[in-house]
């Protein structure tokens, strides 16, 4: 059997070990529910001989949206769990990718978990677990999951401003969430920092438009300004002379992305960072709960201003034909 190596798992006996020993292992149950996912550590156990060719790993709950896949069918739909084998199949092999796909589908339920409530209303928010040890996620893993959320781009041409300068501004913003973005700006002194949250303000509203996205559920992808046309003018000098002054003028590009709560929470290094990020999803679900729930009822009272707009205009028909 030929073993596929990826960056997935480290290499050693010693993780191979940790893996299968059943204590590192990640769970976060949000409205009551747990995803659970499990990966293959063939790349590290079957050299070592550890006597198992699987390990399960509890990872995040998925967002209340859509457009997110859970980590459950990205983990093990990537190639960190591919083995690869280059003699005829046997029943022997045949029987082994039998209780590696058992194994998959089962769930193994850690021993020692640490449960997270709100100080405040006493709500039970999480458990988790200690996932300083865990590996990161391949890039292709991030790049496919954040590759599903939508994104919104917004645009702002012919600022009367360099690019050079009008990128310091684009830095403050570009890769925090919208809200702290927001604030970043608003006490920014630089020129042109109340026009670049404008222009935030302006695709976040588009955002709400189309799919009833809130800012809470905003982040900013990317933020930056690019060359626009170059005014020239003449530059008076002394003795007579005259050179060449330059206006620049500048374009911001913004795009801002819906964010992926599991995979944030999965990939912070501290526990209190896991909490900060699990209390921002909260807090976004219901603010996405109050938009809906303000959106439908406004619908229902424009379908009742249309129906009594309708039955007027019948009644005054009839009036006229008596």
């Amino acid at each position: 059997m030929k073993v596929l190596s990826n960056r997935f798992f480290c290499h050693g006996s010693r993780f191979a070990s940790k893996i299968t020993g059943g204590r590192r292992f990640v769970s976060l149950t949000g409205g009551g529910t747990t995803t659970t996912t499990t990966a293959t550590a063939c790349g590290s156990i079957a050299q070592y001989g550890t006597g198992r060719s699987t390990s399960s790993l509890l990872v995040l709950s998925s967002s209340s949206s859509s457009s997110f896949r859970p980590l459950t069918s990205i983990l093990s739909m990537s190639n960190f769990s591919t083995v690869a084998s280059t003699r005829p199949s046997s029943s022997s092999s045949q029987q082994q990718q039998q209780q590696q796909q058992q194994q998959q589908q089962s769930v193994v339920l850690p021993t020692s978990p640490s449960t997270y409530s709100d100080d405040k209303s006493g709500q039970q928010m999480g458990v988790f677990f200690d996932t300083r040890k865990l590996p990161k996620l391949k890039p292709s893993v991030v790049q496919r999951r954040l590759a599903n959320c939508k994104t919104y781009e917004g645009r702002e041409k012919n600022i009367r401003q360099s690019p050079w300068k009008l990128n310091r501004v684009c830095q403050l913003a570009a890769g925090l969430t919208l809200e702290e973005a927001l604030t970043q700006l608003r006490f920014c002194p630089i020129k042109n920092a109340d026009l670049v949250a404008k222009v935030l303000k302006r695709t976040s509203n588009l955002a709400d438009i189309r799919d009833g996205i809130q800012m809470s559920q905003l982040e900013v992808a990317e933020c930056f300004a690019t060359k626009s046309v170059m005014l020239r003018r003449i530059k008076p000098m002394g003795r007579g002379r005259h050179g060449i002054m330059h206006h620049k003028f500048s374009h911001i590009r913004v795009v801002l992305r819906e964010i992926d709560f599991p995979l944030k929470i999965y990939q912070q290094k501290s526990m209190n960072q896991k909490k900060k990020w699990l209390l921002h999803q909260k807090r976004a679900e219901q603010d996405g709960q109050t938009a809906y729930a303000k959106r439908q009822e406004m619908e229902r009272l424009m379908k009742k201003q249309q129906e009594q707009e309708r039955e007027r205009k019948a009644a005054a028909a009839s009036a006229s034909k008596k």
